[in-house]
């Protein structure tokens, strides 16, 4: 029933997208044509995003901070098709802006970042559909690597060596982004990578990657702090050993919950993802915990999170809370009544209660039922890539005509960002986490059955060791 769901998901994004199919090895290119451009000047290309700079109210993201000192445009260009300056640098023309990402449609990962595309496609439909950016339209390239570092890699190095793409926009599949910072492909290219999701500290450490999200680490010291002010001492986390977001986060919250002043990790046991059964690794776990465990961390994928689940591990007797892969409508619902009262991280405001009254949040959710009416809105990877793609098309927007990389580094490290879906958003040389903070929403059951999410009412919470 679930593959069946999943099927009919993909295949009403096929549909409405016109022209999309993802598959691994090979490139797809998303290009909605609604909007040709025109010769005229492109003032607010999306219809929400208002001026280049030092409008206060910019709909989807604003502007609170001022201009970039920019390195100098070319003279005589205007924000037009026919003025625009033409080829101003690599894969930018008079008419298109030629983008690609790795995204992640097979594999483990694809439970909880296979609906990112769906996030970038709404923005990237919505700009074109007006005429695009100062009558450039933009090009995007998908490519899927199943969340294979190596595979990531190679597609990432085979895209800057192709020579026709501008940046990197979002990235959902973080093993490969990671890979190529690491190996110095992004930094070595200059290629910007603008709005990725945060899962690893390698993001945040790039002077070329501005990620939108919390990080994975953050997220872990802050369900650490939350469970200890509700009175939490003794802490279980279960993580996955085999991808980075869970080694980097089991050890961030296992040093932070030593740091609390007679707190302690009673249960600490990793697994390897997508196994049958974890039968031995729980009746581990559950010994450790000695029946104790009063706050227990979830730092699993969502299918392997439900068979840990299922084997019937101890649960927080105070409270048990799953990192942002969790934060996942379909992991909810198949888990139903044991995940009653479970909480999720987000460092995002979701369309859920009263937040999704806000313009913003309203907005999001209005564009990505455009692309998909069944897609999971409640999902913090796919509002992190709409977040991510409009916070990307804002800055090339700053920019203007004279489109380099230079340029959109210059803006993106000094002007900062004002969205309804975040806390502000705003990079410099020395602070990369733009994004520090998370809030809980709980898993609601009635009579059994998953009902949906509720707002905690925890607010945005600050990592405790970061400045942002």
């Amino acid at each position: 029933m679930n593959g069946i769901r999943h099927a009919v998901k993909y295949l009403a994004v096929v549909l409405a997208l016109g022209a999309i199919a993802v598959i691994p090895g090979r490139s797809a290119i998303l290009q909605d044509q609604a909007g040709q451009g025109s010769d005229r000047p492109i003032g607010d290309p999306t219809g929400t995003l208002k001026g280049p700079k030092g409008t206060k109210d910019l709909g989807s993201v604003g502007d609170t901070g001022g201009q970039a000192d920019l390195p100098p445009a070319k003279a005589g260009l205007e924000c037009t098709r026919s003025r625009n300056g033409g080829v101003t640098d690599t894969g930018v023309s008079a008419t298109t802006i030629n983008l690609a990402s790795t995204v992640v449609q097979s594999g483990p990962g694809s439970s909880f970042l296979g609906e990112s595309p769906i996030g970038m496609q709404a923005v990237v439909r919505k700009v074109n559909a007006a005429g695009g950016i100062c009558g450039r339209l933009i090009n995007l390239t998908l490519r899927d690597d199943g969340w294979d570092a190596q595979r990531g890699l190679a597609f990432l190095k085979a895209f800057i060596s192709e020579e026709k793409y501008f940046a990197f926009p979002v990235v959902p599949s973080s093993e490969g982004l990671t890979a190529a910072i690491e190996a110095g492909v992004i930094s070595s290219a200059g290629m910007p990578v603008v709005g990725s999701d945060g899962m690893l500290r390698q993001q945040y450490q790039n002077p070329w990657v501005w990620p939108v999200a919390t990080a994975t680490e953050s997220t872990m010291r802050i369900m650490a702090r939350y469970g200890y002010q509700k009175g939490a001492r003794c802490f279980g986390i279960v993580w996955d050993k085999f991808y980075r977001f869970g080694r980097e986060g089991a050890e961030a919250f296992r040093d932070y919950v030593s740091s609390l002043s007679g707190a302690r990790l009673c249960a600490d046991v990793g697994i390897l993802p997508a196994q049958a059964s974890y039968s031995s690794e729980i009746q581990r776990f559950n010994s450790a915990c000695g029946g104790e465990c009063e706050f227990v961390a979830m730092l699993l994928e969502p299918q392997t999170a439900l068979t840990w689940v299922n084997g019937r591990p101890q649960f927080g007797t105070k409270m048990t809370s799953g990192a942002q892969t969790l934060f996942n409508e379909q992991f909810a619902a198949n888990c139903g009544k044991p995940c009653g009262g479970m909480l999720v991280w987000t460092g995002y405001n979701p369309p859920i209660g009263r937040l999704a009254g806000l313009p913003d949040v309203q907005q999001y959710a209005n564009d990505v039922r455009q692309v998909s009416p069944t897609a999971d809105y409640y999902n913090q990877f796919l509002e992190g890539s709409y977040l991510g793609m409009t916070i990307f098309v804002e800055a090339l927007k700053r920019v203007g005509p004279d489109l380099t990389r230079e340029r959109l580094r210059a803006v993106l490290n000094s002007e900062s960002f004002k969205t309804d879906i975040s806390s502000r958003l705003g990079w410099s040389a020395a602070i990369r986490n733009a994004n520090c903070s998370a809030q809980a929403f709980s898993v609601v059951v009635a009579q059994g059955s998953y009902a949906g999410f509720t707002e905690e009412q925890t607010g945005f919470i600050s990592d405790p060791t970061l400045r942002c």
